[in-house]
């Protein structure tokens, strides 16, 4: 069975351990070990980060929440400070099956989830599995409908695919550096130590197989993101709040409308002039709706 471990030693000199102070955790998963952050006490709450992000997404959140909940943030495996083999299933559905054994692990129940971008459908998918572990959900841009049609996800997926493309975007190892800016709706607000601390995760160009499968996995896996929209009746009903940059081009011009229809007791909060990366653009606001949203 898959356990906590101590095991794991990564390269982290260009971390910066004053922006993100936590100590290390890790869990081996049966396809390698995971990182993740575990500070706080009482009831947990469970960030999910998307692509091409880690749990360093959420260090503005962590310390203002943790002073009263148990904050949890992992990196899902080939991303962040976990490992990052290269023969492994990265497809969303394995992301699900290794947090699903990392909860079990730490025993949580009376969970938040707080999820982001492809946190989303891995954060829905546990849900809708483990109800019963569930007591409400923060989403902030995210989706769980099928993208196969959607021009910028055929893009992102052709040139995920393309063995010419991946050859070039390994040996240039542009991946954060490109996609972060690209969904700011500001990229002046994105600063270059910051995209540094995400680009610097991918120790090297050769690291990049969990993003590339996630990227294939936009169109590819249109199958089961529509499975577990149509599972998700389990969760319904949860309390639930929606925080939306309204600069996001990601997921569709109605993503918002169709993430209202799936969740329709949530309450929703359209953060204007952000973009995707919500927790990075605007972590005050977050901050402040989260808490509110708790208390």
């Amino acid at each position: 069975m898959a356990t906590p471990t101590t095991l794991v030693a990564p390269r982290t000199q260009w971390l910066n351990t004053v922006e993100y102070p936590f100590e290390p955790k890790w869990f081996q998963s049966a396809d390698g070990a995971m990182h993740y952050v575990d500070v706080g006490e009482g009831r947990p709450i469970l960030f999910l980060h998307g692509v091409p992000t880690w749990s360093f997404l959420f260090r503005r959140l962590i310390p203002g929440l943790s002073t009263n909940f148990r904050c949890i943030a992992i990196d899902h495996l080939g991303m962040g400070l976990s490992e990052k083999p290269k023969s492994v299933d990265y497809r969303p559905a394995a992301h699900t099956r290794r947090l699903e054994a990392l909860i079990a692990s730490l025993g949580l129940k009376d969970v938040t989830i707080v999820a982001h971008d492809f946190g989303g459908p891995i954060g829905l998918e546990w849900a809708e599995r483990n109800p019963d572990l569930v007591r409400d959900i923060v989403l902030m841009n995210t989706w769980l409908w099928s993208l196969a049609q959607f021009p910028l996800s055929r893009f992102v997926t052709n040139t995920a695919s393309n063995p010419m493309n991946q050859y070039w975007f390994r040996l240039l190892n542009p991946s954060p550096k490109f996609y972060l800016p690209v969904l700011f709706a500001d990229n002046h607000r994105l600063s270059k130590w910051v995209q540094d601390q995400y680009q610097n995760a991918f120790n090297n160009q050769f690291e990049t197989y969990c993003p590339e499968a996630l990227a294939r996995a936009l169109t590819s896996d249109e199958g089961w993101f529509e499975s577990v929209r149509c599972r998700l009746e389990r969760v319904q009903n949860k309390p639930c709040l929606i925080l939306w940059g309204d600069q996001d081009v990601a997921y569709g011009g109605n993503a918002l409308q169709r993430m209202e229809a799936l969740m329709p007791n949530a309450a929703v909060v359209r953060l204007p002039g952000i973009g995707n990366y919500v927790p990075e653009e605007a972590p005050d606001l977050c901050l402040r709706h989260i808490s509110a949203f708790l208390s």
